[in-house]
């Protein structure tokens, strides 16, 4: 009797010899160390293991976005092609966002129609917090941090192959500790994506140890605000209790030897600094001279305020944007407002009637003539015929609106704010994609390193609630079904390299700025603000390089308290498509707000356009992207 469900199990496999019934083991993690941030994205860590034959399937992560109270619950999958060989096991992330905890994330294998193995993780149980602090130690020195702050904090420790690839993957992070380990074994993937999210806005600490070369390594020491010596022993650190006002007692420890080579000195002296920081884009890179984790800083009672300040958030969160970007401010949202524009140029209602006048009285008139006159009426019946295809044919050439002719109106709304001194521009596009006809839709993105915001739905039409996500050499979106009226809206950023490198040089009679086009279109309508003034650098053709002395040269606006954006929209570079000027003044006003012209005295910026689309291109349902660039650097003097 044992054998019998073997016999049957043979049996059935030789009914069905095309069957291969493969053996793989899926293993799912989520988050830091478990640590997960709603409202970012988070990491999902997959461990695949296969014991059978080779195969090549689809692995993926699906997850829940939007609220049912808003009515815009929608389900976002990622996917990447894979290959497995035999016997092989393999490791792959993704970063995908996290909403809410109602929903369960489901990592899932297919290989065509067929699931191979699939996992739930449940999100309930999962450790959220408000604030994620990665530190890349070789200890557990940084648990007290947990303690430390008001807001719920959680302490995640990697190794550095660990790291992510990608710098969606540090959305979750409040801030890097780096204490102990060198930062030239990441792999260069590695590093670009932790400099891209420190340059986004990421704060990372530079802690010293008895290792000091480690930060005289090039990838470190490109970023400090010092330059490190050497290693001296200290007796006490009274710096650091004079600036928090909490005693320290004295104990013999050893301290980084540095000197101030840029930023902003907190503690101690430009020879001998204790605590530095320095500007990396929006970010901020903290060098701390002494190792937190020894005495007499361990159980200081100073530690919260040290940290404190070192971790401090750049800026604050913009609740209008957010609240736009999620679709409850219509009113504030780019393309909400864009298209109550008329972008889609109908003819006027006077056209419309003078043409329906003219048609409905032509054909009255002969109606009138055929009841009076019963003879020769094939005349006038071939003058009817005549009058409307007459009136057809000059309807279809006078009022062409070739928007509903194609498949869908796509539009592409993009600010490129350019990272002084990191090499990378944030890009942050608003997408529009609206259907007359109705369909299914794709839309590729420029950039890979593109991560999706939010997105929601408007229109007389419905939107289907699922969109396919591949972020492997391209970032693509698939499965965008619109019926006929419908709007799917996406808000979504990205890190490319910067278009325009600026550099400015103070002298004894002003400013001089140095410009420069790497973009492969040329920058229109450059203008510089300074101090409540303008000036004009007009057309940077690609690979050209401007030098000019501003200070003398600068002219002032019309008022100086009228707002930023009315001011940049009149000197605007002259286009020959009229919809264009909707797309500029939209941007404008996204950007700048109702700040006046005054509120960024002791700002230098440069405005410029590229008079096209920088975030989505053609795809392969071939679809118009109609829309503008806005490039924007905001240089510190």
């Amino acid at each position: 009797m044992g054998r019998l469900p073997f016999f049957i199990l043979v049996l059935c496999l030789g009914a069905f010899p095309g069957v291969v019934l493969a053996q793989v083991t899926l293993e799912a993690h989520l988050g830091l160390q478990g640590a997960v941030r709603l409202d970012k994205w988070n990491l999902v860590t997959v461990h695949l293991f296969n014991a059978d034959a080779p195969l090549a399937g689809t692995l993926g992560v699906r997850v829940w976005q939007g609220s049912d109270l808003r009515q815009d619950l929608h389900i976002t999958t990622f996917t990447q092609e894979i290959t497995l060989p035999q016997r092989s096991r393999k490791r792959f992330t993704f970063a995908v966002p996290i909403a809410s905890t109602t929903h369960p994330v489901e990592v899932f294998l297919r290989q065509q129609d067929k699931i191979l193995a699939q996992q739930q993780l449940g999100l309930r149980e999962a450790f959220s917090a408000e604030h994620v602090i990665l530190g890349l130690t070789h200890d557990l020195s940084l648990d007290f941090l947990a303690t430390t702050f008001q807001r719920h904090t959680r302490i995640a420790y990697l190794p550095l192959q660990d790291l992510p690839q990608h710098w969606s993957g540090y959305d979750s992070v409040s801030a890097v500790v780096v204490k102990g380990v060198s930062m030239q074994s990441l792999t260069d993937r590695q590093w670009t994506a932790l400099c891209q999210w420190l340059a986004r806005g990421g704060t990372l600490v530079a802690a010293g140890d008895p290792q000091y070369r480690l930060l005289q390594e090039p990838r470190l020491r490109a970023l400090l605000p010092v330059e490190v010596l050497g290693i001296e022993p200290l007796d006490g650190l009274p710096e650091l209790a004079e600036r928090y006002g909490v005693p320290l007692p004295a104990a013999r420890l050893l301290a980084i030897r540095a000197r101030l080579s840029s930023g902003q000195l907190l503690v101690g002296t430009a020879e001998a600094p204790r605590l530095a920081q320095s500007a990396f884009g929006k970010g901020r890179v903290v060098f701390l001279a002494v190792d937190y984790a020894t005495q007499p800083l361990v159980g200081w009672q100073g530690n919260s305020a040290l940290w404190r300040e070192m971790l401090q958030p750049v800026e604050g969160v913009d609740f209008g944007r957010v609240f736009a970007e999620l679709g409850l401010l219509d009113e504030t949202h780019p393309i909400m407002k864009l298209l109550r524009r008329p972008i889609v140029a109908y003819p006027s209602h006077l056209t419309l009637s003078l043409f329906l006048f003219a048609y409905c009285s032509s054909l009255g008139l002969l109606f009138w003539r055929m009841g009076k006159r019963q003879a020769r009426l094939r005349r006038y019946w071939v003058g009817v015929l005549l009058l409307l295809l007459g009136c057809t044919a000059w309807a279809y050439a006078s009022f062409p609106e070739h928007s509903l002719r194609r498949p869908a109106l796509v539009v592409d709304l993009t600010t490129l704010e350019v990272l002084p001194d990191t090499g990378y521009a944030h890009q942050h596009s608003y997408l529009g994609v609206f259907s007359a006809r109705g369909g299914q839709y794709t839309l590729d993105c420029q950039q890979p390193e593109t991560i999706l915001r939010h997105t929601f739905q408007r229109g007389a039409g419905k939107a289907g609630e699922a969109i396919e996500i591949v972020a492997t050499e391209q970032f693509t979106m698939r499965g965008i079904v619109l019926e006929p009226w419908a709007l799917r809206v996406f808000s979504v950023e990205s890190l490319a390299t910067a278009p325009v490198h600026v550099a400015v040089r103070r002298h004894a009679t002003g400013l001089t700025m140095q410009v420069q086009n790497r973009a492969a279109l040329p920058l229109q309508g450059a203008i510089v603000m300074y101090r409540g003034k303008l000036f004009a650098l007009g057309t940077i053709a690609p690979g050209e390089e401007l030098f000019e002395d501003l200070y003398s040269t600068l002219q002032a606006p019309e008022s100086k308290y009228e707002m930023t954006w009315q001011t940049l929209y009149k000197v605007r570079p002259a286009t020959p498509e009229p919809q264009l000027a909707y797309f500029q003044e939209v941007l404008l006003q996204q950007y700048f707000g109702e700040k006046r012209l005054t509120e960024a005295d002791e700002t230098l910026w440069l405005v410029g356009w590229l008079l096209a689309p920088s975030m989505l291109q053609p795809g392969p349902d071939r679809l118009s992207v109609r829309g503008t660039t806005l490039v924007v650097s905001r240089i510190p003097l």
